[in-house]
């Protein structure tokens, strides 16, 4: 009995001790997933403490920014250009002083005259480096914010580094960045030059060899600068992103036209941002709409109220119909996605896109002139081509069948050279008139602009000039039922052609300026 009671002992004791261990294991295991969650909290909620801290910084250098470097006063531009005039002067002034000079400026000075123009003029310098590297540091924060958005948004599952247009950003930042350091090398140069010339100058003789390679360095970063002036961009406003973004992609019919020329000039970090505030008032959407349609009615009267065409109490009454009243107030006062957020992507739109907007107005002037019975074509582009060109046609259907529309593009000058689309187009139904109240104009444009199939077509110019881009609208069997030619001018942007001239002729100055020491050298060698 003895001997069968102890190997069960045994086995009650290695069966408790296994369940202690387990217990043991399984606290630690939840443990380190409490550390890891803890980490992981910490990890984010230092990283977001580290956005603030960004974004605070940001802000305090944009101001600066936009009040002395980029743009107000642009120091940057006239600073250099100050300083090259002051080594003009202290080489006219090499070995004469001008007895003004000893008689009031001498005590408050006491060097020769092109010794204290010289001084200013690395005192110059130096304030203009210092701007450079405030506007260094504002695109590097502005870097560092973009990356950490990114990084945060592939964390919660989104494809943005995927999204349309992410590279083409994330090389214009970098890009930008890397340009203005060259600039920065380029000053810094100069001004280690002139500081040795002034440092080996205790006579008052300058050494020629420095000052000219000062003047070299300083004339190349200048013009470095203005070859790469870029637009300045920020990720502090909710639309600073706009600047360094360009449609890499763009539907080439219109369904919801508002909507797709407007989404199409949305930089990926606004269009997040857009797109979860819309998901909050979906439910607050009335039955029978949809987003969709929320979307380009929203787009479509903001267009209508900044033309003036319609006012607020008409804007508000449209959109009563849609959407409660309390979240129609959400879309003006978000903190982020407010009145001046709307306001800027209409602006961008209506810049890189005024065609459409002009071939719209026409299309309002031609609904105040009522249904004609036919098949209304109208085109348009830009008349002065810099850069991609943007042709919209709109075709309108005033019949009461259905057309089976051809429409083709033609240009010798541009690519591609011949577009063709097929187009079957229903009739417009106009809102029905009971003879006493009008249709509001709130109802009836964007039903005739949801009834008009409308066609964006990009073309980029391979020659300067004059160019003729031929459309032709046709029927199945080839017939031309209306045509239109438009003429344009194809020619680089006068300011863009006027910097990047002025920044060729300072890097050449800058070589010469470089080279005139070495000159008489190498004539020597040569025999010359």
């Amino acid at each position: 009995m003895q001997d069968e009671e102890i190997p069960n002992l045994e086995d009650a004791l290695k069966s408790l001790a296994s369940e202690v261990l387990e217990e043991e294991s399984l606290s630690q295991q939840d443990n380190m997933k409490q550390v890891q969650v803890g980490g992981r909290d910490d990890s984010e909620k230092i990283m977001f403490s580290n956005v603030d801290s960004l974004r605070n910084q940001e802000r305090t250098l944009l101001r600066i920014d936009r009040l002395l470097i980029s743009g107000g006063i642009r120091s940057v531009l006239f600073l250099p250009l100050i300083v090259v005039v002051n080594f003009g002067l202290a080489h006219s002034y090499r070995n004469t002083t001008p007895q003004w000079w000893v008689d009031h400026m001498q005590e408050v000075a006491p060097v020769e005259m092109h010794l204290g123009i010289h001084f200013l003029s690395l005192f110059i310098l130096v304030a203009n480096i210092t701007l450079l590297l405030l506007l260094f540091r504002l695109l590097t924060v502005t870097r560092k914010i973009f990356q950490y958005e990114a990084e945060s948004l592939t964390t919660a599952g989104l494809t943005f580094k995927s999204s349309h247009g992410y590279a083409e950003m994330r090389a214009t930042i970098n890009g930008s960045r890397r340009q203005l350091g060259a600039t920065i090398s380029f000053m810094l140069l100069a001004i280690l030059f002139l500081g040795i010339a002034l440092w080996l100058a205790p006579d008052g003789d300058l050494s020629p060899r420095l000052v000219a390679l000062s003047t070299g360095t300083l004339l190349a970063g200048h013009g470095t600068f203005l070859v790469s002036n870029k637009s300045r961009f920020n990720a502090n406003e909710p639309w600073g992103m706009l600047s360094a973004f360009s449609p890499p992609i763009h539907p080439a019919l219109l369904r919801y036209p508002f909507s797709d020329v407007i989404k199409a000039h949305i930089d990926p970090l606004l269009a997040v941002r857009i797109s979860e505030y819309l998901r909050t008032v979906e439910s607050k959407i009335k039955p029978g709409k949809s987003m969709t349609e929320l979307q380009e009615t929203l787009l479509h009267l903001l267009h209508l109220r900044r033309r003036s065409v319609i006012d607020e109490n008409q804007f508000r009454l449209a959109l009563a119909s849609m959407i409660e009243s309390d979240s129609l107030d959400g879309f003006f006062e978000h903190p982020e996605l407010g009145q001046e957020t709307w306001d800027r992507l209409l602006s961008r739109a209506m810049l890189d896109c005024a065609p459409f907007f002009r071939l719209h107005d026409r299309l309002h002037m031609k609904h105040q002139n009522g249904k004609s019975g036919d098949v209304w074509f109208d085109v348009d582009m830009e008349n002065l081509v810099v850069g991609p060109a943007n042709l919209f046609a709109f075709i309108l259907n005033q019949t009461d069948e259905i057309q089976d529309l051809i429409l083709r593009v033609q240009t010798p000058d541009f690519r591609p050279n011949d577009c063709e689309y097929r187009l079957k187009v229903e009739p417009h139904k106009s809102i029905s008139f009971d003879g006493i109240i009008s249709p509001k104009i709130t109802d009836t444009l964007p039903n005739l602009v949801n009834s008009t199939r409308i066609i964006w077509q990009s073309l980029l110019p391979s020659s300067t000039g004059e160019s003729t881009v031929t459309i032709r609208l046709e029927d199945l069997d080839g017939n031309l039922i209306s045509g239109r030619v438009l003429t344009v001018q194809i020619r680089n942007d006068l300011f863009t052609r006027l910097r990047m001239t002025t920044g060729a002729l300072f890097i050449l100055g800058a070589i010469i300026a470089i080279l005139s020491p070495l000159l008489p050298f190498i004539g020597s060698v040569l025999g010359l």
